[in-house]
């Protein structure tokens, strides 16, 4: 991969959680081309070695439920922030490893910029991440005047008081009552047929 090709990688390799910038230790494996267990190694003696202060803010242990062969299983990793990571892969060394770093320091730049860019200072970024097999597939903000939710709760969100406003009610019933029109008119039609 070369850093033009990279700028198509940032939710992959990099995801907003919060008010932070993080990866994990099975998408460094996996783009550093090492073996995950050999990265859980290098991490296990950052957190023997480093002080805990420092560990305790940059690495942060998870369970993934991952697909091996025909069985699921529980796998270990950690999620590391940009300082974490920083730390993580100080010792890879060659022109790829240095390639690959360069790849992930702007995926985490870019983030960042997704993270703070706001208009009002109380604002934020709020993101919908589509995950596949562990891993992030895509990414997309959402307003905050948007919202993700099923279809059995909609119902429920609708009856919340104040979740609404009055003329967004007004809106919704008149959509709603126009479909129901729709949907009868359909249904008597289909009756008169037989």
């Amino acid at each position: 991969m070369n850093l033009q090709q990279s700028k198509n990688y940032p939710a992959q390799l990099v995801f907003i959680n919060g008010q932070q910038t993080i990866t994990n230790s099975l998408i460094v494996a996996d783009y550093f081309g090492k073996q995950h267990k050999d990265v859980l190694r290098k991490i296990d003696r950052i957190l023997n070695d480093a002080p805990s202060e420092f560990t305790s803010a940059h690495f942060c242990a998870n369970v993934q439920n991952q697909q091996v062969g025909t069985s699921q299983r529980d796998l270990k990793c950690y999620h590391l922030t940009k300082d974490g990571f920083m730390f993580l892969v100080m010792g890879f060394t060659g022109a790829k490893a240095a390639e690959l770093k360069i790849n992930f320091i702007n995926a985490f730049n870019e983030a960042q910029k997704r993270l703070s860019r706001t208009t009002h200072p109380f604002e934020r970024q709020r993101m919908l991440f589509t995950w596949e097999a562990g891993k992030i597939v895509s990414s997309q903000p959402i307003d905050d005047n948007q919202f993700v939710t099923s279809r059995e709760k909609l119902v429920q969100y609708i009856r919340e008081p104040r979740f609404l406003s009055v003329d967004q009610l007004l809106e919704i019933s008149e959509a709603a009552n126009q479909q129901i029109a729709t949907l009868a008119r359909m249904a008597d039609k289909q009756a008169r047929l037989r």
